[in-house]
């Protein structure tokens, strides 16, 4: 069997099933997630829930028991001291991909973030299906699905802010993408498309409001709070275009969008902390 570690929000969430899911597959194995994260509060780190129950996944739960806590936490100890006695316990490096976890053999653990689409593309198809939103939609959100398919260059924005700016943490790494670089991206799309119509998504749609100004036809999607990032997840995959923030929830809209000839533009600085190094980015996206 294949078990992932989960950890992080709903962007998280995904690309680390993203990578099981596609392991399990190609190794004719079942996969469990590892939700025993969301069992406790975390002191130094934002506090998230659960959320993949929202997609159209195929797993299994490992059963959120103590001893099963207790178990894990003394595996990930013991092989980062010594991986010998661990061979099939995986911890991720680097934020760079790594191709030899495909060499790992079964009954793998994996343990980290895997955010690079190189680990999962080749089952890209899998993965697409099983990140289709499966949780109903209320009124509000089916009218502006619907605003969206009769949109013909409907253009989501997403402005990452959240905890990117509350949590000292969070901050130092990530830091949060400036007005200077939303209006540079408006600007590519108004270049590029005659009358592009810009769909702002934001954990922070105040902000958004106060700052993102467009000379076209802009939406402000505030219908959804915290609790509901799915239903804003699925408006976004219906747009044929994409302004990214340097957030994995943001990949993700921009990834699942299914127009053959759309275009991603994204922040060609991911982290704010210059010691990390990512292949987060896609090779087709346009970095400003």
């Amino acid at each position: 069997m294949v078990t992932v570690r989960l950890m992080g929000g709903l962007g998280n969430q995904m690309f680390q099933y993203a990578i099981g899911r596609s392991m399990a597959h190609d190794l004719h194995e079942k996969l469990i997630l590892d939700t025993t994260f969301y069992d406790v509060k975390h002191s130094k780190t934002t506090n998230w829930n659960y959320e993949l129950y929202h997609l159209n996944i195929k797993c299994e739960i490992l059963k959120n028991t103590v001893a099963r806590r207790l178990k894990n936490l003394l595996t990930r100890k013991i092989s980062s001291v010594i991986p010998q006695l661990c061979p099939r316990y995986i911890h991720e490096k680097t934020m760079q991909y790594d191709s030899a976890i495909f060499n790992k053999g079964h009954n793998l653990y994996l343990d980290g973030y895997w955010q690079c689409e190189k680990y999962f593309l080749h089952n890209a198809d899998i993965i697409r299906n099983d990140f289709q939103v499966v949780t109903g939609s209320d009124e509000r959100n089916q009218y502006w699905f619907t605003v969206i398919k009769d949109t013909p260059v409907p253009v989501s924005l997403h402005v990452r802010r959240g905890d990117y700016v509350t949590n000292l943490e969070a901050n130092k790494t990530h830091g949060t993408c400036g007005v200077d670089y939303y209006h540079a991206a408006i600007k590519y799309f108004s270049d590029y498309f005659e009358n592009p119509v810009f769909f702002v998504f934001s954990d922070d749609i105040e902000w958004a409001k106060e700052n993102i100004f467009t000379e076209h036809l802009t939406y402000f999607m505030s219908q959804n709070g915290a609790d509901k990032g799915y239903e804003d997840l699925r408006l976004m995959m219906q747009c044929k275009h994409f302004i990214v923030a340097n957030s994995s929830f943001s990949w993700w809209g921009a990834w699942l969008g299914a127009y053959h000839d759309k275009v991603v533009v994204c922040p060609k600085k991911w982290f704010n902390d210059p010691e990390k190094r990512t292949d987060i980015i896609c090779d087709s996206w346009v970095r400003i």
